[in-house]
This record gives C-alpha cells, sequence and structure tokens, in this order.
C-alpha cells in the first residue's frame, strides 16, 4: 500500500524480553503505538492502546514486557 507521505511505517511482534532498536534520522519524528501487550520505548512503559509521540531521540529501543504488537511512525 502507498501512503504518498514522506513516512514509513513498521510493525513488530515482540516476545517478554526481546527488544529491538530504531534509529530515527536527524529531524525525523515518529509515533509508536501499542496495539496488544505491554512494553517500554526508552524505558517507558507502554499498555495497549498507549501511543507515544518521539521527537528529539535518535535511538528507540523497544522491548516487550509480556507479549506485545505495536506500530511505529518514522515521521518527517
Amino acid at each position: 500500500m502507498t501512503i504518498n507521505q514522506d513516512a514509513a511505517v513498521y510493525a513488530t511482534v515482540l516476545a517478554p524480553e526481546q527488544r529491538i532498536t530504531h534509529a530515527l534520522a536527524r529531524r525525523r519524528r515518529g509515533w509508536l503505538q501499542v496495539a496488544r501487550g505491554t512494553l517500554t520505548l526508552n524505558s517507558h512503559a507502554l499498555a495497549p492502546g498507549d501511543g507515544a509521540a518521539i521527537e528529539g531521540a535518535q535511538a528507540l529501543e523497544i522491548q516487550g514486557i509480556e507479549p506485545a504488537e505495536a506500530l511505529l511512525f518514522d515521521l518527517p
């Protein structure tokens, strides 16, 4: 599917203790939306339905606390 914008969307499924990292390019922002389970974003706990705006961070670390599914939007 094409969204015709300068954006990328990533989906992840995490097991407990599983970690992923994502680097945001300079002057990019992000949005993480938790669909299911609980996880941490740079040590901040998030639960189902939570969303987090990301500005000024270049390195993102997302870790599952319990089985989790989330979407990460990489935005201009």
